[in-house]
């Protein structure tokens, strides 16, 4: 059973073990790991990001470290994680400083750790975030992803995304999904909620 809160500044080593094996091009991550996860530690209390991390409780991840080795990579350790983090969701919507979003939309950012992917924790995380942006009044998600990123898009059309406009960005084809939110709320500033 995963748990989904808010990141805290505590989160630093954990984010980081999380991040840096992640191949950044693929996902659209231009930084460092280490910029990266200073970014988000940073940015808590500023309001225009929200990062939620997913936490496997330490029996959980143990099982699933033995299952994986015994059954699909017998030659290979997982990394002992005392973090339990094991993915983490961004809700980005400054849309004064990004030329992609518009008033009233925010834009998603999903990353799962590799031995934990296909596993629903995506699906799970997906709509978590969709049911915080309705709780604080945007009507629109947006997600970028690369066009060879099948597992992304194959979430994202599945949740019920539509396809929208292309990109070229840093030599790689990106193709926009979005969401019509079904709750058209006033915009609420309230990191409590949900």
């Amino acid at each position: 059973m995963i748990q989904i809160r808010l990141l805290q500044p505590s989160d630093r080593q954990g984010l980081f073990d999380l991040i840096d094996p992640v191949d950044k091009i693929l996902v659209g991550m231009h930084s460092e790991t280490k910029e990266l996860v200073d970014d988000w530690i940073n940015t808590i209390d500023e309001g225009s990001w929200e990062v939620f991390v997913v936490i496997l409780p330490p029996n959980e991840y143990k099982n699933e470290q033995k299952r994986i080795i015994r059954k699909l990579f017998p030659w290979k350790k997982l990394k002992d994680n005392p973090s339990g983090i094991v993915g983490l969701v961004t809700l980005y919507a400054d849309w004064q400083e990004d030329e992609d979003l518009e008033q009233g939309e925010f834009d998603i950012g999903i990353t799962v750790a590799e031995p934990f992917q296909r596993k629903g924790i995506g699906k799970e995380l997906l709509s978590y975030i969709i049911k915080r942006g309705e709780l604080l009044g945007y009507n629109k998600a947006t997600l970028w992803t690369r066009i060879d990123n099948y597992p992304m898009i194959k979430l994202a059309k599945n949740f019920g995304f539509k396809k929208g406009r292309n990109r070229t960005r840093r030599g790689y084809e990106w193709i926009k999904y979005y969401y019509e939110l079904k709750n058209k709320k006033k915009r609420k500033k309230d990191p409590t909620i949900l």
